[in-house]
């Protein structure tokens, strides 16, 4: 059987293909908030979302399990849920840019 994939399938991040990530990215736009905060909005749609939402939550898990060995008694929570995402959306970007 012959294979139908390119090299650019099969060129995985967080699970998922590069291809599809970019696809997903071309719908993030950023934007400056009033006290200088960066702002990212998307409106993805249904037929690019999946494959990011996965991702995102793929690299959000590896950063709760790193977080989970941070805990200690006087420190609780290394991050808040709302942080980890933001880095996890951080990191994952990072990582769809990094080619091999």
């Amino acid at each position: 059987m012959a294979d139908d994939t390119d090299d650019t399938d099969s060129d995985l991040v967080a699970g998922e293909r590069r291809s599809d990530l970019l696809a997903a990215l071309s719908y993030v736009s950023t934007d400056y908030g009033p006290d200088g905060e960066y702002i990212v909005n998307g409106d993805l749609p249904p037929e690019v979302a999946p494959p990011f939402i996965r991702a995102i939550m793929r690299v959000e898990a590896e950063l709760l399990l790193h977080d989970a060995e941070l805990v200690t008694v006087d420190n609780e929570e290394p991050r808040t849920p709302d942080e980890r995402r933001t880095d996890a959306f951080v990191a994952l970007v990072l990582r769809i840019d990094d080619r091999p």
